[in-house]
């Protein structure tokens, strides 16, 4: 069978919007805890930082996203949340560093007030991220309306964004930094402005769609919520997001660790081969999955997707623990697409998928509140203490085995579920109707196309 492909034109936007988004947030957040360490900030102390700013992620999505909701003010916040990061992302050059003082304990450097006008000017950076991220999500949702199927096919633009601006920026942060002691940053900030700058023209051209709010929205989502179903789904959301904090927070400083350790001379070109490496994320790793995306929720379930992700998770923290060069984490970092791009995609869809008429932004809100405020918050934590304590690789081999266990405690959960959802005796279930089913993301093949082959009824927790 033959397909033709089109190019969406009423998709092209949100499409741009999601490549130049995270080509401005790509720049400063893989970096940031590097930075954070050259400026003489002790590892724990960066993850107490990576551990206080995801909280605000617990109140900032779900009240963002209820804002929105029921003011109907989406586009507008999101428009002033990516013009205010524009201008605020360069100020991080300006504050002040650490490398001339000595403390006697790592806590003492939190005492002092340099500490605290670059601790600010990071954290109001990050709430702005948090804030167009969860909106454009809930805003792409809201355009492609009952084909939510495709989501996917449109967060592939950020990948790529993401993966082509980290090797830029750290090609440019190199070739700046020739002959100097420490790497210059300037070029990430710049880019980002830049980036930044064409997101918002870009995003100030969506359509204004935003659906009307339910008047029995709050009972409605009182009413998921008392779900089990959805309360696993928030558990296992949180448990991704705990082990992507070692990935996108802790990544960078085990790659120079290795290169200080075993490589030193990969140090001059240290930031270009940490940039390559979210560039294999992205680019390599998550395309394929975020265009099979629809395929592949249709043929395992949302819950099995996470299931697949955790045991990924734990095979790729386990070849961190026995690498020894700096480049031997390139071909480790195509497993993503299998860990975080299919765990995301799946908590993004389920979300759609239960989400209330005008509560999308509601329910996107509480899955950002697990993955990224409970998940990445306690992994920053637990990260820093780790690596603080019993170093980088020993840290990854003691997260390959809890990623295992949770594996393995998710699949039996997870069966458990769908074992009490099944039909009883009397003719009733918890299925969905053909209809229901028809509308939802796992119900087609990840290019976009309708699945063929007719579908009567499936478990709701798939």
């Amino acid at each position: 069978m033959f397909y033709k492909f089109n190019i969406n034109k009423k998709l092209l936007l949100i499409k741009l919007s999601f490549f130049f988004y995270d080509c401005g947030i790509a720049p400063i957040n893989p970096f940031l805890p590097t930075l954070a360490r050259q400026r003489g900030i002790p590892v724990f102390v960066i993850g107490i930082i990576f551990t206080i700013m995801p909280i605000f992620n617990i109140v900032t999505r779900p009240i963002a996203g209820y804002i929105t909701d029921r003011w109907h003010c989406r586009k507008q916040v999101f428009l002033g949340a990516s013009l205010l990061n524009a201008f605020i992302t360069p100020l991080i050059h300006f504050t002040p560093d650490f490398t001339d003082y000595r403390y006697a304990e790592n806590l003492d450097i939190m005492t002092h007030w340099k500490f605290w006008i670059f601790f600010t000017t990071i954290i109001a950076r990050m709430l702005l991220w948090m804030v167009g991220d969860v909106l454009q999500d809930t805003i792409c949702l809201e355009m492609l309306g009952d084909n939510k199927k495709s989501y996917g096919r449109q967060r592939v633009w950020g990948a790529i964004g993401w993966g082509i601006s980290t090797l830029l920026v750290g090609a440019c942060v190199d070739w700046y930094s020739v002959d100097a002691e420490h790497k210059n940053y300037l070029p990430a900030y710049l880019i980002a402005m830049i980036f930044l700058i064409c997101h918002f023209i870009v995003a100030s051209q969506l359509d204004k769609n935003q659906t009307c709010t339910s008047k029995s929205m709050n009972n409605d989502v009182l009413k998921i919520l008392c779900d089990v179903k959805v309360y696993s789904y928030l558990v296992w959301a949180v448990f991704a997001g705990i082990f992507t904090a070692y990935i996108w927070f802790y990544l960078f400083l085990y790659i120079e660790d290795l290169a200080n350790i075993y490589h030193q001379e990969r140090l001059p070109w240290i930031k270009t081969i940490q940039g390559f490496s979210v560039t294999v994320q992205c680019c390599i790793g998550e395309i394929p999955i975020y265009i099979m995306s629809g395929y592949i929720l249709k043929r395992i379930g949302h819950m099995t997707a996470f299931s697949v992700a955790f045991a990924m998770f734990s095979i790729k923290f386990f070849l961190y623990s026995i690498i020894k060069d700096p480049l031997w984490v390139l071909p480790v970092e195509l497993i993503n697409g299998i860990t975080f791009a299919l765990a995301f995609v799946a908590g993004i869809s389920y979300a759609a998928e239960v989400a209330p008429s005008g509560s999308a932004g509601t329910l996107q809100g509480l899955f950002g509140m697990a993955f990224h405020g409970i998940g990445i918050s306690f992994g920053s934590f637990t990260a820093g203490y780790t690596f603080e304590h019993i170093g980088s690789s020993a840290s990854f081999r003691l997260l390959s085995y809890v990623a295992f266990i949770t594996f393995l405690v998710q699949l039996f959960v997870s069966q458990l579920i769908m074992r009490m959802s099944r039909p009883t005796e009397n003719g009733t279930s918890d299925e969905r109707t053909t209809k229901e089913i028809a509308t939802c993301p796992e119900n087609s093949l990840g290019l976009g196309f309708t699945n063929p082959i007719p579908v009567t009824s499936t478990d709701s927790f798939s």
